[in-house]
């Protein structure tokens, strides 16, 4: 690189630092997301109805801010009072926070009216609220704001005759002139006697089972014991080592519930280096067929 050409790169390097040095420097003296706020007088106070056009049954939305001089006022003594009626205050919020020598206090009111006295007598009615009242203390002086609010053009959703006259209305009862398909009373009895019927019929079923036990589950299960009994009696003369030790295997699993050292043992007959002797295995097919007969 020629001196000429370190001379530019050093040129526009030092350009470089001086304007990231003027970026940081405004935004040290401009911090992000403040903003500046100045009261003309002592209080200053705006307001808004949202939305200024409701229907019948809407939430209207009162706000109100109350900006203050905080070298001149107190913030703790300001107060916001008015009235909404025919309009009721469902809920209401109170927020105060400081923007340098600025106090400001934040009011939302949710309004709302489902009184006949705020249905229009045509499609829509103009509503004027009474003057908003905001109080401070300056200094030894109290100080009062009044503030007007803009007017409601509240839309009609139902007429004024519908609330005199409603149509939905249910009719004076009448005399049937009908009667039952079936006696009640006898059809009363013939059900209670069904009723008896089953009872009887599910206690019956309830003391069976209980005086049975668990037998009817070991006959189910006698079945398969059985099967594989006979499959090792007929497997064990002759020299099928593999049906002989899937049926140890089907042996084992089936007396798993019923005894488990003869269904380990037998699981160690069927996983047996050498194939087991068929003395081994006709004297534990007959351990078996004794504790099934217990």
């Amino acid at each position: 690189m020629s001196a000429r050409s370190r001379k530019v790169a050093a040129a526009v390097v030092a350009v470089l630092l001086v304007a990231l040095g003027a970026a940081f420097a405004v935004a040290a003296l401009h911090r992000p997301g403040s903003t500046a706020v100045h009261v003309p007088r002592e209080a200053t106070v705006v307001k808004s109805l949202s939305p200024e056009d409701p229907q019948f049954g809407d939430t209207v939305t009162a706000t109100i801010d109350v900006f203050v001089d905080l070298r001149r006022v107190d913030l703790r003594s300001v107060t916001v009072d008015g009235a909404f009626t025919p309009f009721r205050v469902a809920s209401s919020e109170r927020k105060t926070r400081r923007e340098g020598s600025v106090g400001i206090v934040h009011v939302e009111h949710r309004l709302r009216c489902l009184d006949a006295s705020c249905v229009p007598a045509a499609d829509r009615a103009t509503v004027s609220f009474t003057p908003l009242l905001v109080g401070y203390q300056s200094g030894s002086r109290s100080e009062i704001l009044v503030s007007r609010w803009p007017q409601l053009q509240l839309h009609a959703r139902v007429a004024q005759q519908n609330v005199k006259k409603p149509f939905f209305r249910v009719g004076a009862p009448q005399a049937s002139g009908g009667g039952y398909r079936l006696p009640p009373r006898t059809t009363g009895f013939f059900l209670l006697a069904v009723a008896a019927l089953l009872a009887l019929g599910g206690a019956a079923m309830l003391v069976r089972a209980i005086a049975g036990g668990l037998r009817p589950r070991d006959r189910r299960r006698d079945a398969p014991l059985e099967r594989i009994l006979r499959e090792l009696a007929a497997v064990s003369s002759n020299g099928d080592s593999g049906r002989r030790r899937r049926a140890l295997e089907e042996l084992a699993r089936e007396l798993e519930p019923l005894d488990g050292s003869l269904s380990a043992e037998s699981r160690v007959l069927a996983w047996a280096p050498t194939d087991p002797k068929q003395e081994t295995i006709a004297e534990l097919t007959s351990r078996v067929a004794a504790a099934v007969k217990r």
